[in-house]
């Protein structure tokens, strides 16, 4: 049981990558990164804040006026990444200058989760020699771990 858990927490923490839009649309619910122009930058700078780059989150459909994200967090100019709370902004298609979905890793995840198994089963094997050793009276009245 352990072990499944420890599982599903790997693929969930696992690697991701971005890739450009294959479609003209991306499914609902994708998680979605979206690059803004310097003008759509400064247009939506009332409702992300000043000098947003990209806003990542979970796309929920079209609108006449754009794209609906659930924005998850938006990344500065300079660099710093800042939280939001799932709340739902409408992305004008002049504002975008760019639109990527995330696909998990596999390769890189599956690396991840095969070096947490490995992990495991070392700790796991140290655990029970420690636990199977003996003491043993050595000839100064100290006791030894074998």
């Amino acid at each position: 049981m352990r072990a499944a858990i420890g599982f599903t927490l790997c693929l969930t923490a696992g690697c991701y990558n971005y890739h450009p839009l294959a479609t003209t649309s991306p499914e609902p619910g994708s998680y979605v990164a979206a690059t803004l122009t310097d003008q759509g930058s400064t247009d939506l700078a009332r409702y992300l804040g000043p000098s947003v780059f990209l806003v990542r989150g979970r796309y929920l459909g079209d609108s006449d006026a754009g794209l609906l994200v659930s924005v998850s967090a938006v990344e500065l100019k300079r660099g710093d990444d800042v939280s939001w709370a799932g709340e739902t902004i409408t992305l004008p298609p002049d504002a975008v200058a760019s639109l990527e979905v995330r696909h998990l890793a596999k390769g890189r995840t599956l690396l991840l989760a095969s070096a947490g198994a490995g992990s495991l089963v070392v700790t796991t094997l140290a655990m029970s020699l420690l636990a199977n050793s003996t003491a043993v009276q050595s000839g100064n009245g100290h006791v030894v771990k074998k």
